[in-house]
């Protein structure tokens, strides 16, 4: 009798659902081969690639999300379904699609997409004097190339410029906490930074479902911290963190450039309380309700369905507006900006999510 009790007990909580996060699960045939050969042919192109798996960074992030994947897919080969504040099968970060098929403007033109920006070399806003406390990123954009990971890149560490080295081991690492002290332990594999990672890299997403970013409040604190989601976006685009420029009373206003690290409780009083135009929007219902396609950070990182209840839970981000792979519109932006008119809101424009006023 104990032993059949003992038996149901191990089948219960082999039953139960396990937690997700960053660290892979599933069959390791999904992302690794042993000898990138069957039947005397290649298997994957290009292989064998390092650590037995079956291609480069964008290689093994190819593919549609389905909902039932175990590799979050950044990469499309047709087109991906794209709706602001409607349907979608990309992640969080969006998705290279529109980048790698000619248009420049849509996303982060990363080396393994074979397709050079026409237009940029060094990122727009770069900044080698600033945001290095997570390591310097390279400076030689003159024979370097924007990559995933590494000194050109967005993840894993900035110390070398292999985008393997960079990343090794985090795919398999303790991610139980992200604080940032490893790759592995980092939000996203992007070291140093802290968050809360969604399960399924927001394919399903709601007001409560969804990534929680950490930021700071630079009105408050008088710095910008470096395990902050903005921070990570500054170590390219530092000049776009100018935050000295927020109160510059020489230019008869009070911005030159659209704020990040700003808590819009400073400002509930005035338009931006009304966040998210629960009015215009299908995927949110009331006022203070965390709208998942215009999102803000919070000061601990924590995911919160409803913001705007106390300082430090409604914070301006970069991604506020980007998709950092890309999206169909113009500079990586979440909406299309063309069909934004002062005056004509319409469900179209994501700035009326927080200039709900104008």
């Amino acid at each position: 009798m104990r032993r059949f009790a003992l038996g149901v007990a191990v089948l219960m909580l082999l039953a139960l659902p396990l937690v997700a996060k960053a660290r892979v699960s599933g069959p390791c045939s999904d992302c690794h081969t042993m000898h990138n050969s069957q039947n005397g042919a290649e298997v994957f192109p290009g292989g064998p690639y390092r650590a037995l798996t079956k291609g480069d960074c964008i290689g093994c992030h190819t593919g549609v999300n389905d909902g039932s994947n175990n590799i979050p897919y950044v990469l499309s080969d047709s087109e991906p379904t794209y709706n602001f504040d409607g349907t979608k099968n990309t992640l969080a970060g969006g998705n290279f699609y529109w980048v790698k098929n000619g248009d420049d403007t849509a996303g982060h033109n990363v080396a393994s997409l074979n397709n050079t920006d026409d237009n940029l070399n060094a990122p727009p806003g770069f900044n080698s004097n600033d945001y290095q406390a997570n390591g310097a990123i390279g400076t030689d954009w003159s024979t370097n190339t924007l990559s995933c990971a590494g000194t050109y890149g967005c993840h894993g560490t900035h110390n070398t410029t292999d985008d393997f080295a960079a990343i090794y081991g985090a795919h398999h690492a303790d991610d139980s906490t992200i604080d940032g002290s490893t790759v592995g332990k980092s939000f996203r594999f992007l070291y140093g930074i802290k968050g809360t990672e969604d399960d399924d890299w927001e394919y399903t997403v709601s007001s409560s479902d969804h990534n929680g970013y950490y930021a700071s409040d630079y009105q408050t604190t008088g710095t910008i911290d470096s395990a902050s989601i903005n921070y990570l976006c500054a170590e390219c685009h530092g000049n776009f963190h100018l935050h000295s420029e927020i109160d510059d009373s020489t230019t008869g206003a009070p911005w030159l450039r659209h704020p990040t690290d700003y808590d819009m409780n400073n400002v509930k009083n005035k338009e931006y309380g009304n966040y998210p135009n629960a009015s215009l929007y299908n995927s949110v219902s009331n006022t203070g309700d965390y709208f998942p396609d215009v999102p803000v950070g919070t000061t601990d990182g924590s995911v919160k369905s409803q913001v705007l209840q106390a300082s430090g839970d409604a914070i301006v981000l970069c991604i506020s507006c980007h998709r950092a792979h890309g999206s169909p519109y113009a500079d990586m932006l979440r909406w299309d900006y063309s069909s934004c008119t002062a005056g004509s809101q319409n469900a179209n424009c994501g700035c009326f999510a927080c200039h709900t006023s104008k």
